[in-house]
């Protein structure tokens, strides 16, 4: 009685490859650098070993040299290629997505979405976007406005923010205040921030006006 080694099938393969196409892609490369070589090499290589007297070593060495340099090009461009388009070990990491909480929240099911906000800061503590969905989902649907405030104010103070990030942030507080809060007295100084920092600019003009109507109707 023989045994027979099973044999390896598409299902065996690694995830996002099948069997022999490394090897067929790396057959191709031979093939094309045979030709160069070759067709190149061969009258490169009679050429200079008649100048040198020794035409039989030309016609061997001229194709090896093309030989050589033609593949040494196309793994040079295939490593480039790769990190061009497969920069997975040098770029910049993408935002953590927050699919869970995204889908709790979707459902109504906003306090769980928090819980899983929270967890994403202890994983990434400077990311700002799960500070400001909590803030955002204690303002818009859980309707407690003391506790975005203070998600937002953690935003500021514990994340790394852009610019943009920032002075939207801040608007969104100094709006919280006025509106939903009733405390426009406690908005004036971001409101103030505001309208030094950007003065002239669209949200610096309104953090302006409404610092201006602030302290007409609480002198």
């Amino acid at each position: 009685m023989t045994f027979d080694p099973p044999r390896k099938t598409l299902r065996d393969a690694p995830k996002g490859h099948r069997v022999g196409d490394v090897d067929a892609a790396a057959r191709v490369r031979k093939m094309k650098a045979l030709g160069f070589a070759l067709y190149g090499g061969l009258p490169i290589g009679a050429a200079a070993g008649f100048a040198a007297g020794h035409p039989f070593l030309g016609l061997l060495l001229g194709p090896a040299l093309i030989w050589t340099v033609t593949m040494a090009m196309a793994g040079l461009a295939s490593r480039g290629a790769g990190l061009l388009f497969l920069p997975s070990g040098s770029s910049t990491p993408r935002r953590k997505e927050h699919s869970r909480a995204e889908s709790l929240a979707i459902r109504g099911e906003y306090e769980a979405a928090i819980e899983e906000y929270q967890k994403a800061i202890l994983d990434a503590p400077k990311d700002g976007d799960a500070y400001l969905r909590i803030a955002r989902l204690y303002r818009d649907k859980v309707k407690e406005p003391e506790e975005a405030l203070v998600w937002f104010r953690r935003s500021l103070s514990d994340a790394v923010l852009s610019a943009g990030q920032e002075v939207l942030i801040r608007r969104e507080v100094a709006e919280l205040l006025i509106h939903h809060l009733q405390a426009p007295g406690r908005a004036a100084p971001d409101l103030a921030r505001l309208a030094e920092a950007h003065s002239g600019s669209t949200v610096g003009t309104w953090a302006k006006k409404e610092l201006a109507r602030i302290k007409a109707d609480y002198p």
